[in-house]
């Protein structure tokens, strides 16, 4: 972990939002958090419920803010709406393009509790940040439920079956060092279909390197909260538990409770 003398308060990222909700995925469901949005994400998945999140605002924009100047946001919020002082949970976007804030943004927290939800494309930002965070909330992607992204980035099935040995090292260590951490796969229509990649890979590196790492698989979430969820989705859900059992472990269905409840 980086010492806090060399920790940079400075650094700032684009704040979105700051809103208050219920956890809707993992471990901490139902729980009362705080959330900070940041904006920028290289990634494309074709699922995403918050693509307005994915261009990286002007610098001279006033959504542009150091760690401090969040924590200011939170206290105006938590003042605005009332009760104060839940976990703050760092949302996107992709946090991990904002390595220098998460630092500061830790450094100014105090005894908050502070959870973050990453698809975990950069693991050099995400080893460096980690140690900071009680909680690590990790999506797992499949390459066919993404568009191309950015230059460089993880795109083909390859490239991700290489990351993800890394991404669940990671997890594993910082769930050694008392951390908590949720695996997520989200199974969704296309992710069904022929032509789309097979789960099976990561299942096998789950099951080689994160056995004990908590597994929460969520059916796709209809774009209407009343609406039922689809049939095939629901079906794809039951042959990957099959599969994750097949290999030894602990999958857990967990719909999107936050899109269910109708609210962020």
């Amino acid at each position: 972990m980086e010492s806090m003398d060399s920790i940079p308060t400075g650094a700032s990222a684009p704040l979105l939002e700051v809103f208050a909700s219920y956890q809707g995925e993992g471990l901490f469901v139902g729980e009362p958090q705080t959330f900070l949005r940041l904006g920028g994400c290289p990634l494309r998945c074709r699922y995403c419920d918050t693509k307005q999140s994915w261009a990286v605002p002007e610098r001279d924009g006033e959504c542009w803010v150091t760690p401090f100047g969040a924590l200011i946001q939170v206290a105006e919020h938590e003042l605005r709406e009332g009760p104060g002082h839940r976990p703050i949970a760092v949302t996107g976007g992709e946090p991990l393009m904002w390595p220098d804030f998460l630092l500061g943004l830790a450094d100014v927290a105090g005894d908050r509790p502070l959870h973050l939800e990453t698809a975990g494309h950069d693991c050099d930002a995400l080893e460096r940040v980690l140690p900071i965070f009680d909680h690590l909330s990790l999506d797992l992607k499949l390459a066919s439920d993404l568009a191309q992204p950015a230059d460089g980035l993880p795109f083909s099935a390859g490239d991700w079956d290489t990351l993800r040995p890394r991404q669940l090292r990671l997890a594993t260590e910082h769930l050694g060092r008392g951390g908590t951490v949720s695996i997520k796969l989200l199974v969704t229509k296309p992710s069904l279909s022929p032509d789309s990649d097979s789960m099976d890979p990561i299942l096998d590196d789950l099951k080689r390197l994160g056995p004990n790492l908590p597994l929460f698989i969520a059916p796709e979430s209809p774009s209407d909260a009343l609406a039922p969820f689809d049939g095939d989705v629901l079906r794809g859900v039951d042959q990957l538990v099959a599969a994750a059992l097949e290999r030894g472990l602990s999958p857990r269905v967990l719909p999107q409770m936050h899109r269910a409840l109708g609210v962020r």
